[in-house]
């Protein structure tokens, strides 16, 4: 059998040799420009942030790389109220520019908002990643949401909206949670469209004025209280209603002591103002005398023995229960108020 060898022609084994020069050349440059790129990038993007940082206090806002100069650029806004862009070498780590702007301070923005529009700030926010101060102003029932460039102090946007009246208990809130304690009284004022809420803490009273649409306190004045005692509002209870008192309450979310006064048949319900000790509501209820039996129960708590009489009488104005117990040889003469079932000399 006769074998056959492919042989190359002279031309055709130059081309093939010439490839391959070509594809290890190419390799090599690729491998150098990827080590080139490697050596230029030594320095990462965290390092580059902390080389900006470090002569100034501040937020960095944004970070960019730039592969043709091969450098970071990081803009940072300084506690100082100042932009500062920072190139960083990628791959030596060194500062090679640095570029510091002004930013508007708050007073600045301020008093520009305040020459064009009129009413109360509410607040004034600045916003470090956009470089704008975002501004609510109130004038009267309309709130102004205003957007400021913190670079130009140029107005970049605004919302307006109509306000309504705070409900009174979120008042309420809003009041306590500048003074704690609790409300005396609120008042409307509708001729300036505020609010005056009185609080009471500690024997101290709180006149708070608020802004009847934002809950704002605009004005607070305090002096020294004396509140009723338990005995002053009994004392005037039986001033005005003479009989015997069956109870006595505080209720300091009010600043209100009940006192039931009871006279003859009639339970009166007396509720005096602790601070100005003025009777604010009194209600009469027809009582019903108490039951023997509850009377005999009273009795035997007094007085051991048997009883052998009960009788319900009219002595000095006063209704009572008349009780006649024996004990051995001894016999015992008792008696109840008939309505509050106290003891009666």
């Amino acid at each position: 059998m006769i074998k056959w060898a492919k042989v190359l022609s002279t031309s055709a084994l130059g081309t093939a040799i010439a490839f391959s020069s070509i594809t290890t050349s190419h390799a090599a440059e690729m491998k150098t420009a990827k080590a080139e790129t490697t050596e230029h990038v030594s320095i990462s993007q965290a390092q580059a942030k902390g080389i900006a940082l470090q002569d100034c206090d501040g937020t960095v806002t944004s970070t960019e790389f730039k592969q043709e100069s091969s450098v970071y650029v990081i803009t940072i806004v300084t506690n100082n109220l100042e932009q500062r862009i920072v190139e960083v070498s990628a791959s030596t780590g060194k500062v090679v520019k640095k570029q510091e702007v002004k930013l508007w301070i708050q007073n600045q923005v301020k008093e520009f908002v305040s020459k064009n529009y009129k009413g109360a700030i509410q607040s004034i926010i600045f916003n470090k990643e956009m470089l704008e101060y975002n501004v609510i102003v109130v004038d009267g029932k309309v709130e102004y949401t205003l957007t400021v460039d913190g670079l130009t102090g140029k107005f970049i946007h605004e919302n307006k909206k109509e306000l309504q009246l705070m409900p009174e208990q979120k008042i309420k809130e809003a009041a306590v949670k500048q003074y704690s304690g609790y409300v005396y009284s609120l008042e409307f004022k509708e001729a300036t469209s505020q609010y005056i809420a009185v609080i009471l803490k500690d024997g101290t009273q709180y006149t708070v004025t608020l802004d009847a649409f934002t809950g704002t306190v605009v004005n607070t004045s305090q002096q020294e209280v004396k509140l009723l005692t338990r005995q002053d509002a009994k004392d005037l209870a039986l001033a005005t209603y003479a009989g015997k008192v069956k109870m006595v309450e505080y209720d300091q979310n009010t600043a209100i002591f009940t006192v039931k006064v009871i006279k003859g048949n009639t339970e009166y319900t007396v509720r005096i103002d602790a601070v100005s000790g003025k009777i604010t509501y009194v209600k009469q209820d027809k009582l019903q005398p108490l039951t023997e039996n509850a009377v005999k129960v009273l009795a035997l708590k007094h007085q051991e023995g048997k009883v052998e009489h009960i009788e319900l009488t009219t002595e000095k104005s006063i209704t009572v229960y008349v009780v006649k117990i024996v004990s051995g040889s001894k016999q015992q003469t008792l008696k109840f108020d008939a309505y509050t079932g106290q003891e009666c000399s």
